[in-house]
């Protein structure tokens, strides 16, 4: 961040210690907080962390894709283009709502209105517009 850098994968950053790969999350809210955007990526999948915000997806994916609140509740989530659909939902941490969605080869969106949500998915960061 010091050196003026907004973007940032950590390859590896998912599996391996659990432990290891929670501080690594934490890294995304951190990194996400200070303005820049940021994405773990192993074992076939990326983790994202949208703050107030939109991730789009391209079409073609299939796979999977799950929402989980970060904080205490994500208000105005919702999931387009998925399997099934979330419109306007409350996520909460102690409520996995948004675990085990399904691309299904069209184009689809993740936005939460306020808050914070994971993103777990599967496939590449540039199957999103995560990084613009």
């Amino acid at each position: 961040l010091k050196s003026g850098y907004r973007r940032f994968l950590l390859d590896g950053g998912v599996g391996g210690r659990l432990d290891h790969t929670l501080a690594n999350i934490q890294t995304l809210a951190f990194l996400r907080a200070n303005g820049a955007r940021a994405a773990l990526l192993g074992e076939g999948e990326t983790i994202a962390l949208l703050h107030n915000e939109t991730l789009r997806f391209r079409a073609g994916l299939y796979g999977k894709v799950s929402v989980f609140s970060y904080g205490a509740s994500a208000i105005g989530v919702f999931e387009r283009g998925l399997a099934y659909p979330l419109n306007d939902a409350l996520l909460t941490d102690d409520n996995p709502l948004g675990v085990s969605n399904a691309f299904m080869g069209k184009a689809a969106e993740i936005s939460v209105r306020e808050g914070r949500l994971l993103v777990v998915y599967t496939g590449m960061p540039e199957d999103s517009d995560l990084f613009g």
